[in-house]
């Protein structure tokens, strides 16, 4: 093993020489105890001092425009400690945004990612990959990783393990996005805060998860929603403050002392006090020649608190509109029309989130895996987080019950997937369709008895009342019958008659985008469905069917 490490180290004009095995690929390399006590290790561990100090101080406590201002041009320079702290405290103090901004994040929470893409020709790896997937503890991750919705970026510390198998299993950590920092160049690859260091230490590769979700084009730290939302905020404390101080001294009646012109200091004094003591203790004693007055207000009821009411909601709307891209589902009103058509803006939102946290989860945690349980040549998988845009349950049941009847071919795994079944496996209860429940039979009476009779007599040929030998046009006959043999032959070439219909109707359904488009495609098709063919065979049978009435009436 030594002399395998040592020939494995050497170094090549293009880096490290892997040994490869027979089939071609590196041999993989046991880490060492010492590798193994190294990727267990904590990197960005809290410190009691430092740069990575647990202390925070309140930033929205007092906070100003003008000093918002400035908080805001620092982090865009590097000093980004009070804007995360500021975003941190807006998730604590504003129920709105914390409401609308945890919806994102916990919209992908309960998606469970899939392998896509994996290598064919080694089934261990893939299985290995998804036994990491379905660790109870990655969606956990995922919301720590949306954390990065509001601050700009998420970085969660990946400490390797001793798996159940001789793998390397990830244990995750959430670091707060303080004890990292931007390099200077760049802005845009975080860093490890240390002491001594002006743009912080490198990290290390396969230990952290770094999401930056894409909100916006440009420096992660410009792209939170935090940033986004962070004037909406200041402005709704100040309506909330004057909205109490209102509220305050709303209904309350204005105390008026009126006192004489010759009244002394010491006489006003004793008006002053006895006009708040009417406020504290409602009752006061004043002399005879002071008045004091109580004025009611003249507010047209509690509408006059709107403007504080309306600007609060106006500011909470716009915190939706950045986040959710709608108002719909987080306020009220608006039809239900107007509600699947914002939800599908959530859609694309939710399929744009799904698509960048699967990159990530590639990058920094699935290739570190696969690489250090594999070998470093060893196939990635790739995994996805499938977001499924809702379907119409009933719209595509009617289509189907149309037409799948007409020939219309469709995959049952397509209408599983399309409606959220799972194909049924071995063993499962399924559905079936009710089978109709057959009568009771009867037992027969007299009419019955006589009716048998008379079918008995006419299918031997001779009429009960008359002794007329007839044929009964029910009656069952060994030679075929001309009635069937005109039906089979005009059905033995339906597929052509019906061929043009069937196409008009295919035609109008791929070129509708909805089913109630299609319904009214149907209607256009009533007057010009090519059924030229389809009537004039019709009319040959019948006059076929109606001839063998005519002329095939008694037998001879």
């Amino acid at each position: 093993m030594d002399d395998l490490t040592a020939d494995q180290d050497a170094i090549g004009m293009h880096g490290p020489r892997p040994i490869l095995g027979p089939d071609g690929r590196p041999v993989r390399r046991e880490l060492s105890p010492s590798d193994r006590r190294k990727a267990s290790e904590e990197i960005a561990a809290p410190e009691l001092v430092g740069v990575r100090t647990l202390w925070d101080q309140s930033v929205a406590s007092g906070l100003k425009p003008e000093r918002l201002a400035a908080l805001l041009r620092g982090a865009i320079r590097g000093d980004h400690r009070p804007y995360l702290e500021l975003a941190e405290e807006m998730e604590e103090r504003d129920n709105h945004y914390a409401s609308v901004l945890r919806t994102r994040k916990l919209a992908l929470a309960e998606i469970r990612p899939s392998v896509i893409d994996g290598p064919k020709d080694d089934p261990k790896i893939v299985a290995a990959v998804q036994q990491l997937l379905d660790d109870p503890l990655l969606p956990d991750m995922i919301e720590d990783l949306m954390d990065g919705l509001g601050k700009g970026y998420s970085v969660v510390e990946i400490l390797w393990g001793q798996g159940p198998q001789p793998w390397l299993k990830p244990y995750y950590v959430w670091r707060d996005p303080k004890y990292f920092t931007f390099d200077f160049i760049s802005r845009s690859e975080v860093r490890l805060q240390a002491l001594g260091t002006i743009d912080g230490l490198e990290l290390p590769p396969s230990r952290f998860i770094v999401h930056a979700p894409k909100i916006k084009s440009g420096i992660p730290i410009r792209g939170g929603f935090a940033r986004a939302c962070a004037w909406a905020f200041l402005f709704k404390n100040y309506a909330l403050k004057d909205w109490a101080s209102f509220l305050d001294i709303y209904g309350m009646p204005i105390r008026l002392g009126k006192y004489n012109p010759a009244a002394t200091p010491e006489d006003r004094r004793k008006l002053l006090q006895a006009v708040t003591q009417i406020a504290a203790d409602a009752a006061a004693i004043i002399p005879e020649s002071m008045i004091i007055e109580l004025l009611e207000t003249k507010s047209a009821g509690f509408g006059a608190s709107t403007p504080f009411e309306s600007l609060c909601r106006f500011l909470d709307q716009q915190m939706s509109k950045a986040i959710l891209g709608q108002t719909m589902t987080s306020e009220n009103g608006g039809s239900l029309a107007q509600a699947q058509v914002h939800n599908q803006i959530r859609i694309d939102l939710k399929q744009a989130d799904a698509r960048q946290l699967a990159a990530t989860l590639n990058r920094d945690l699935i290739a570190p895996f696969v690489a250090f349980n594999f070998g470093d040549g060893a196939p990635v998988p790739r995994v996805v987080i499938p977001v499924a845009e809702p379907q119409d349950v009933a719209a595509i049941s009617n289509a189907l019950a149309i037409l799948v009847p007409l020939g219309l071919k469709v995959k049952a795994d397509e209408v599983r997937e399309k409606i959220g079944l799972s194909k049924p496996e071995d063993g499962d209860e399924v559905l079936a369709p009710a089978k109709p429940k057959e009568p009771a039979p009867k037992a027969p009476g007299d009419r019955e008895l006589a009716d048998a009779a008379t079918n008995s007599q006419r299918l031997r040929g001779g009429c009960p009342c008359c002794g007329e030998t007839r044929v009964s046009l029910n009656a069952e006959s060994a030679e075929p019958d001309a009635v069937d043999a005109i039906g089979a032959e005009e059905a033995a070439d339906w597929e052509e008659q019906l061929g043009p219909l069937k196409d008009a109707i295919q035609d109008a359904l791929k070129a509708s985008s909805s089913y109630e488009e299609f319904q009214a495609r149907l209607n256009e098709l009533l007057s010009d469905l090519p059924t030229e063919e389809l009537e004039q065979r019709l009319a040959i049978s019948a006059l076929k069917a109606r001839g063998f009435g005519l002329a095939g009436g008694k037998r001879d």
